[in-house]
Order: C-alpha cells, then structure tokens, then sequence
C-alpha cells in the first residue's frame, strides 16, 4: 500500500483503471451470461405462471368492472322507468343487457351473458347463437354452462377454467375465464383467454431473451475491445485520483439537486479536494437547515420527513408496513384570524410538543401550514393503529390556552398505508386524501381506492354542474302544502331538478353538496330564487293570489352581506308581495353567526317576508335562540313522521311551535295515518305524496284547477 502512494498520478491511473477496468468487464460478461442462462433454464414455470396470474387479474378487473357498470346503468334505467310509470319486464331487461354489451368492447376483447337458467343472451362474436339454451353444452365431457352456473350461485363470482373452441386455430383448448353476477339481475357475466394466447407470448419471450442474449455477448465482447483500445491510449493523460474525486463531488451535487441533504462527503485526500469536500459539506448543512426547518416555527418540514421517508421505503423488511398520519388542525385558520399568528405559531409549538411527548423519540414529526405529518413502521395491524390513533387525538384534544381563554382545537387523522408500488409522494398523497374525506362521524380514517374513484367522480359532476349552470339544465318542481284541517293548499315548496341530457335525473342529494362546497351554490340559489318568484307572479296573474312560495335558502347564500338587498330586489323586479314569499333555512344555517342570523332574520321581517326553519329537529337548535330569531314556522323533517317510534317527538315540536306561535308544517306525509296524526295533535299544515309528489308547473296549475 506504501508504494501504491507514492506512485504517480499517471501510473495510479495506469495500474488502478487499467485492472479495475479488466477485472468488471471480465465479472460483468459473467453476469450477463449467468443471468440470462438462469432465466432461460429455471424461470420458464415462473414466467408462465405469472403471465397467467396477470391474465386472470385482467379478466376479473374487466369482468367486475363490466358487471358493476351494467349493474348501476340497469339500476338508473329502473328508476328512470319507474318515474315514467313503466314496467320492466324479464326480457326488456336481456334486450338492454344484450345491447349495451354489444355496444362497448375493450380492446377486440369480448364479454358473454348467461342468465341463470342457461340461456345466452350476449355474445358479441356469435351473435346467431343468441337466445339458444346452453345449459346441455358439454366438451370434452365437462358441463361447461352448468358449472358457470354453479359458480355464480354458490360465490357469486370466481374463476372458471374449461374446454373450449378456439376460434383462431380451430382447436379446443383451456380457455381461463372469471365470471361475476351482474348485481340487481339473474344475469353471470364472463370473459377470458386461450391458454395459446400466453403460451405463444412465453415461447416469444424466451426466444427474445436467446436472441438478446447472443447478441449482447456479441456486442459487449466488440465493445469491450474497442474500448479497451481507446482507454490504453488516453490512459496515460488522465489522473485516476483527480476524475474519482471529481465524481465523487458531482455525485453530491447531484444528490442534493435530487433533495438528499441527510450525507456528507468524506475525501482524505490531503490535497486542494479535501478543501473542496470540507467547503461542500459546510454549505449542504446551511441549505439542510433552509430545506428541513419551517422558517415559522423552527419545526422540521415536509422535505426532511419525504427524505427519510424515502429511505424508510427503500429499506423496508417484508413483513413490515408504513402508516402514514396526516393530522389536520381544522380550525387553524379561524384561530389565526381570531388572536394573529404568532399565537397560531405558539399553539402549532405546544402541539408539536405534546406530539414529541406522545409519539417514540425515533418518530419525525413535520409540519406544512395546518398540518403534521408523521410514521410508524410496524407489523401492527388496522386496528392497532386506529386505537393508537385514538389515543393521539384523546392527548391532544385537550384544550389549549390563549390570552387567558382555553381553545379547543378539531383535529382529524388521514392515514394511508403503503403498497409494494408507493413512492413516497404516493403515500403522502393518500393520507392527506383519507382527511379531505373524513366527516363528521369520525375523526380518522385510513384511505381506501374508492376514495381515488369518488374524487374523480367528484370533480367529474363538478364539470358537469358548471355545464348544466351555463346550458340551463335545471328545472324547478313544485310541491303543494296544504292546510290539515280542509285540504285546501296554502302554497308550493320549490324544489330544484337536474336532468342531464345523457345521464338523466341527477338526485339533488348528490349535486347540492358538491355546489356548496366549490362554491357553485351562490348562481344556483341565485337562479332558485328568481325562477321561484317568477312562476309566483306567473300564477298570481291567473288568479292564484293566495299562493304562498317556499324556497330553500343554501347557507353561503344567507350569509351573503347583501342577500336581504337581493330578495328586496327580486320582490320589486316582479311586483310581489313580501308576505307571499317563504324562505326555508335549516338549522346549521342560523347557527353559524347567532347574531348576524338575528339581524338578518329582523331584516327579512321587517320587508315581510316569512320564514321557516327546515327539517326542524335534525340540527342544533335549542329554544333559546327560536325565541329570539324572528320566525314564522318550523317544518318537521320527514324521518320523523315516518317512523312511529319518533311520534313523541313529532308531539313535542308541535306543541313547542304553538307555545312560540309559530305554524308547523310537516314534511313527508305519505299515509292517511300519519296525517290523521297530525290533524288530531294540531299540526297546522302538511305536504307530501299522500296529496302531491313534486311536479313542475304545468302539471302543478293542473292539480290547482283539480281541487
């Protein structure tokens, strides 16, 4: 070793690459040729059985999908004939089936349908054997329809392998295929593949592999001279000492522009490259101080967690699993704006303390804004970790004290857990998608696929809902309210509708929420509001003048600064009367602003317009605030009228609302005893599909003119 340093640079270079340079060469023609004639040799099995593994995962991707697809189309044509009042009878239904399969195929991949009783009713390659009863097929001895059949009733699914003609080369064989029922029908559905279709792709491969082989030798062997050539006449004008250290400092370089900051370079090289190292790792613990410490808080961020998270992932034994917690704080922003930063900042301190004192000293806790980041690898199961992310939210729920006031903080935890295919980003990204869906039942939940799905369809019906806003898809239905002790109709609730030209009637149920919460809501209940008052003076110029007109209100839509200007606009645009005008709010709504809901509520009293509070009893309000907000009904929530065991509640609200006088209005009633019920404890009026479902106008004016 002693000589070896005081050789020259040159001759360093000489003795060190040109044996170096030999020697891999010499290992890595090896490799090549070990490994490939290990493949060839020992894995064809393998191969063939994982082709044939990836197969059966695309048949029963394609089969499910297909079965859930032609499920939920066949459960919106139910409803959509049920509305119309048409009946759907066994063989409307194969005939839809038999279309719609027909009309979409993946790829020249087919799907077949069977009912149950052995009857084809989809095959898209032949369509002539459609209809036929196959229930007697047999090849090569094996009741191939029977035992589909037995399979569907037995799992409901399952994978079928079975004798039969390959079309291609006209000969029978294994054909692997994955059968599903198509939920809400007596329909299997299955599709599949020919045992040639892999084999042919595993005698390909292998033949590649042998061609690749032969000529990989053959290049490496050419490659290897040539460049054995070129290195011997320049060897001499490069320094080994001088292009290892210089890669040795691009590779840091690199490593940083990459985000790794957790290294050091290490050179002993007792020269002007020692200096060079030495100043490098003194500017990468500057920006690794910069790059991994919240300048707020001095609290490790975001980019020192990925690092090691990164690593963790890389390093992972195979038992061992990663949660990932994402802990979101959901009334940061309120403190910040309530008591200014710099107390945000200190609760965000104590948090983080709290947090270091809970979790194992090993654990990186990261901040980024209003949330910490952190986790665990473990062996520990779902369940486990759901109780020990209990007992985090239990420690931190504690109040905490600003300017003399305790704080309560709402905390929520999403936590993803990693898949063999997760990079770290990946994993992130699902924990922080399991808080955007957690709601108020529960403060953790762990993600799941369908959430990927939901949020896709999520911003899908957004898309939709802003087109529908622009091309005026929606319509209002109306639904009369009567007076209990004569039937006589006192006035319409206005009830939005959306049908959409290719996927037909939209529950408001789904498309509501989602325009409260992108903010959609305020041009929607805009239009609600105006289309209402219109019709009102609609019917008002055919003599309807007694017409009282209900309309929803959203909360965005009352916390409007000028929403009273609005309603004071529209009643002088059409020339109504305030009296004749309803406006519904619920609960949550005038609970949100206690004295903002007082001024505004005076405000609409004042005009003369009447109000009501909607679905009365699911909310939170208590009779202190009914006695102070000025109001003029409260309308029962229908899940009350229907279920006998809540009469005693439906009692309670009347009897509440006559005490405050106010009206009481039920909603839902769909009998004659549950109006019989009201009537006999005094309840003033009532709506529901015992007297009229929801209709638009036209046929509204008809149930007028009628009664």
């Amino acid at each position: 070793m002693k000589i070896l340093k005081k050789l020259s640079i040159q001759n360093k270079i000489l003795l060190g690459i040109g044996i170096s340079f030999i020697l891999a060469m010499i290992l890595l023609l090896l490799v090549i040729i070990f490994q490939f004639e290990d493949l060839l040799n020992e894995n064809k099995n393998l191969i063939e059985a994982e082709l044939l593994e990836r197969k059966y995962d695309k048949y029963e991707t394609l089969v499910k999908s297909r079965a859930e697809i032609l499920s939920d189309i066949y459960a919106i044509r139910l409803r959509e004939r049920e509305i119309r009042a048409e009946k759907e009878t066994d063989l409307d239904m194969k005939k839809f089936m038999n279309e719609l399969n027909k009309r979409t195929n993946v790829d020249k991949f087919y799907f077949y349908i069977y009912d149950l009783d052995g009857n084809l009713i989809s095959l898209p390659p032949n369509p002539e054997l459609e209809g036929e009863n196959r229930i007697d097929l047999k090849i090569n001895g094996v009741p191939i329809i029977k035992n589909m059949i037995n399979i569907i009733k037995k799992d409901g699914q399952g994978r079928y392998k079975y004798p039969y003609y390959n079309p291609v080369n006209d000969k029978i064989e294994t054909k692997y295929s994955y059968l599903k029922k198509i939920e809400g029908t007596d329909l299997l559905i299955g599709a599949g593949g020919y045992e040639s279709s892999y084999s042919n792709i595993v005698d390909n491969l292998l033949a590649k592999i042998t061609t690749t082989r032969n000529e990989t030798i053959y290049l490496f062997l050419v490659s290897f001279l040539v460049i054995t050539l070129i290195i011997s006449s320049i060897i001499f004008y490069i320094s080994q000492s001088i292009n290892k250290n210089i890669k040795k400092i691009i590779s840091g370089f690199k490593r940083v522009e990459n985000g790794q900051l957790n290294f050091k370079l290490n050179l002993n090289s007792g020269d002007e490259f020692e200096t060079v190292v030495l100043g490098f790792n003194q500017m990468l613990t500057k920006i690794k101080n910069l790059s991994y410490n919240d300048p707020l808080t001095g609290l490790p961020n975001l980019n020192f967690l990925e690092n090691n998270l990164k690593d963790n992932l890389n390093n992972l034994k195979k038992e061992e699993k990663i949660y990932l917690f994402t802990l979101d704080i959901a009334n940061l922003s309120l403190i910040n704006s309530s008591y200014g930063y710099q107390k945000a900042n200190e609760i965000l301190k104590e948090m983080y303390q709290r947090l270091s004192k809970i979790l194992d000293k090993r654990i990186t806790i990261a901040r980024k804004n209003d949330e910490f980041i952190f986790y665990f690898v473990t062996k520990k199961n779902k369940e486990q970790i759901k109780k020990y992310a209990k007992n985090i939210l239990n420690k931190l729920s504690k109040p905490y004290e600003i300017n003399g006031n305790l704080t309560y903080l709402k905390l929520k935890i999403g936590i993803g857990i990693n898949k063999k295919e997760d990079n770290y980003l990946e994993l992130i990204r699902k924990s922080r998608l399991a808080v955007y869906f957690i709601d108020q039942k529960d403060q953790i939940k762990f993600f799941n696929q369908n959430m990927k799905g939901e949020l896709v369809s999520k911003f899908d019906l957004e898309s939709k809902l802003r087109q529908a806003l622009a091309k005026d898809e929606f319509e209002l239905y109306y639904q009369p309210q009567l007076k209990s002790e004569n039937n006589q109709v006192i006035g319409v609730e206005a009830l939005i509708r959306w049908y959409h030209p290719e996927e037909g009637m939209i529950s408001p149920g789904k498309f509501i929420p989602q325009a409260e919460e992108n903010g959609m809501i305020l041009k929607l209940g805009d239009w609600v509001l105006k289309e209402a008052i219109s019709q009102l003076k609609n019917w008002q110029d055919k003599g309807y003048n007694n017409l009282i007109m209900a309309v929803n209100i959203a909360p965005q839509q009352f916390m409007q600064g000028d929403f009273v200007k609005k309603i004071k606009k529209l009643l002088f645009e059409y020339q109504i009367e305030a009296q004749s005008l309803e406006l519904e709010i619920t609960e949550r709504t005038v609970i949100k602003d206690i004295e903002y809901t007082i001024e505004v509520l005076n405000d609409l009293q004042k005009l003369g317009v009447q109000i009501s509070i909607d679905d009365f009893g699911t909310g939170y309000s208590s009779l202190e605030y009914l006695n102070r907000f000025a109001l003029n009904k409260l309308k029962i929530d229908k899940s009350f009228v229907h279920q006998s065991s809540n009469l005693n509640i439906v009692k309670t609200i009347i009897m509440m609302g006559n005490n405050l006088n106010l009206n009481v209005v039920a909603e839902g009633v769909e009998t004659k005893a549950e109006l019989d019920f009201l009537i006999q404890n005094k309840c003033h009026y009532y709506q529901g599909y015992y007297f009229a479902k929801p209709q638009n106008a036209i046929d509204v004016e008809k149930y007028f003119r009628k009664i």
